[in-house]
Order: structure tokens, then C-alpha cells, then sequence
């Protein structure tokens, strides 16, 4: 059994479930900017995590809010609760935290299942991690053709909600580093030093992981991050990586765009193909030209020094309703290269064969 932590801006339809039926397909009845926290377990039965069929979405529940407390204490969130759970996981043990946005087409349980398969796939024996999702309101449905621009609207505004979970975690941490100077402090005054267990912080590393329209959806998380942080963005992102996304493919040179990435996270991976059906629709079918996810960024010379660009072009073919847009999950030629990266010592695969990057970009080849 996995327990995978969740947050969501889609509309509460129970507090608990054995099945987690926990969420609709809308927004949160108080708005789109509101979003609730919580866990749910989901269990693996069969030979292959990549299948979606052999995940079962299991219980579930939400972590209570106290909004308006009758004694004038100050609210309390779920998503406190949800950080310091996972304070408590990182501080015990070797282990990162993959915050992971999916893309257009997506019920909560599809994405539950998603971020499930995402942990088992991306772990290995040099560098554990946790996913932790957000699953904004798309409603699970392709076709007709509106689900798409739906979808795409739904998500544009779901930003809001994904800027303040990420001003949560900012406040969060920059309340946890305030209590550890002062514990510093109170050490030195009595000659002694502080034990790495007397510190609230950890040393592990947060990693954002968005899919296909999931990067549009960030596109707008970060403009209103940065909105409701006075204009601050504060690099609390070691790795980004941005799959097959549904962005455009200058993203990364606007600042009003995704620019301002390289100011949240250490590194930048954008994995591309040229082949990518689904993206290859999104251009001739609903006027969007141009992705990021396609072809890469436009000019690498005119973004970050620290933005790479990995071709899939060769390892994007999965299943044909695919549309050679799932290799993120799919091919082990993919998920190796992640784990490389998140495994912080890229110079040698699972097989011990050495793996040479060439520069800022490099193509991946089938096995």
C-alpha cells in the first residue's frame, strides 16, 4: 500500500471515503482559489507499476480547516498539518519530495494513481522520494473537442490556488529556519552545539514535476506565487522538470510566461518530441503552435544557463492512445534518465554503462 499526499482546488464532496470519491470535477465551492489537503491510499497489484489498471485508489480523507477559531487564535490549515507530516518523513530518512502536476484529461483518482505509479517508477536504491500531487479540476474527459479549452480554462485558474500552496510552503519554511536560528542562538549562549535532531529542518529536496497542460496551469501558479509575495520568488525548487508540456516554446524567455522558473528552482529539464501526437493536435486542431514539449525551448541561448533540453523524439512511442505523449511514465529510457538526475550523480545508468550529457542538451535512444 502507497499513501500518496494530496492537495486540490476541485469541489468537496466528502471529508473521508473507502474509495476516495472525495472530489468532483469542479472548483472548490468557495472558489477556485481554495483548495483542501489530505492523504488517501492507493494499493499495487500486478508485474507492472506502469499501468494504471493495476493501481486501486483506496480511503481517503481530508485534513480538518480551522478557519475561524472563537477564541481569536490564529487558523489553522490542513495544509500545516500536511508539511510538518512530511517534515517528520524527510527528517527520518533519505528521501525527496516530487511535487507533481498532471496534465489535461485527469480524475482525481487517475491522478492519484498517477502519483503513485510516479513514486514507485522514480525511486531507487540511491535516492528515495515521495510524490505529492495537486489535482486541479480537469474534468477526465477528451473528447468533444471543448473538454480541451475547458480544461485549459480550468486550469489557468486554478493558479491561484497552486500560488498560495506554494506561499503555505514558503511561509512554512521560512517559520521552521526562524526557530532553528533561535536554537542556535539559545545553544551558543550556553557554549554548546545543537544536535542535528534538535533542528526542525531537513536536508532533503523539493522537485516539481508538470505534464502537458499541468505546465500551463504552472505557467499561472507562479505569476500569482509571485503576486502574493510581494514580487519575491525565492528558490525553494532544486530540480523542475518540465514534461511534454503544453506550453509555448518561448515560455522560458518571458517573463511573463515561465521565465521566472530560474528564480524557483536550481535546474531546468524540458523533455521534448517532435513526434508528439497529442501536442501535434493541440497545434493543427486548437490553434496552439509552437509547444514547449514539441521541440524544446525556442533558443536555449535566450533562457537560464541552467535550462536543459532533452530529446525523446527517439523513446516516445508507447501504446497508440498514448499519442506518444506519456513516455514520462511509460519508457524506462525516460524514468532512468530522472532517476539519474534526481540520484544527483548522472555518470552512470542502472546497468553501470557510463552516460555522458553532452553541454545543456542531449538526445535519449531506445534500448
Amino acid at each position: 500500500m502507497t499513501t500518496i499526499y494530496f492537495a486540490s482546488n476541485r469541489d468537496v464532496l466528502h471529508e473521508t471515503s473507502t474509495t476516495s470519491h472525495l472530489f468532483g470535477e469542479r472548483f472548490n465551492q468557495l472558489g477556485p482559489q481554495c483548495f483542501r489537503v489530505g492523504e488517501a491510499n492507493v494499493d499495487y497489484a500486478g508485474d507492472d507499476p506502469k499501468i494504471d489498471g493495476n493501481w486501486t485508489v483506496g480511503a481517503g480523507k481530508l485534513y480538518p480547516e480551522n478557519l475561524q477559531d472563537r477564541n481569536n487564535k490564529p487558523a489553522t490549515y490542513g495544509s500545516a498539518r500536511l508539511f510538518e507530516g512530511l517534515r517528520k518523513l524527510l527528517k527520518g530518512g533519505d528521501c525527496d519530495v516530487i511535487a507533481y502536476i498532471p496534465g489535461f484529461a485527469n480524475t482525481f483518482e487517475n491522478s492519484l494513481q498517477r502519483a503513485a505509479a510516479l513514486q514507485e517508477l522514480y525511486n531507487s536504491e540511491k535516492q528515495r522520494v515521495i510524490v505529492v500531487l495537486f489535482s486541479w479540476p480537469s474534468n477526465g474527459e477528451v473528447a468533444p473537442a471543448w473538454n480541451y479549452f475547458s480544461d485549459r480554462e480550468d486550469a489557468e485558474a486554478s493558479g491561484l490556488a497552486m500560488g498560495r500552496a506554494l506561499l503555505r510552503l514558503v511561509e512554512f519554511l521560512t517559520e521552521m529556519r526562524a526557530v532553528d536560528r533561535e536554537t542556535v542562538v539559545q545553544a551558543r549562549r550556553i557554549g554548546q552545539v545543537p544536535k542535528p535532531e534538535d533542528l526542525r529542518q531537513c536536508t532533503q529536496r523539493l522537485h516539481l514535476l508538470a505534464h502537458s497542460m499541468g505546465n500551463w496551469a504552472f505557467r499561472h501558479a507562479l505569476r500569482k506565487f509571485s503576486d502574493l509575495n510581494g514580487g519575491h520568488i525565492p528558490r525553494v525548487i532544486d530540480c523542475a522538470f518540465l514534461m511534454a508540456a503544453d506550453e509555448d516554446n518561448d515560455a522560458l524567455q518571458e517573463r511573463l510566461k515561465l521565465r521566472r522558473l530560474e528564480e524557483l528552482a536550481n535546474r531546468t529539464f524540458v523533455y521534448h518530441a517532435a513526434n508528439d501526437i497529442a501536442l501535434t493536435i493541440s497545434d493543427t486542431t486548437k490553434g496552439l503552435p509552437d509547444r514547449l514539449g514539441s521541440d524544446g525551448p525556442k533558443n536555449l541561448d535566450l533562457v537560464s544557463e541552467r535550462v536543459f533540453a532533452i530529446d525523446c523524439r527517439k523513446v516516445s512511442e508507447t501504446a497508440l492512445l498514448d499519442g506518444r505523449h506519456q513516455y514520462y511514465r511509460l519508457r524506462d529510457e525516460v524514468i532512468e534518465d530522472i532517476r539519474l538526475t534526481l540520484d544527483d550523480q548522472p555518470q552512470e545508468d542502472r546497468s553501470g554503462r557510463i552516460v555522458v550529457r553532452p553541454g545543456r542538451s542531449w538526445r535519449l535512444q531506445p534500448r
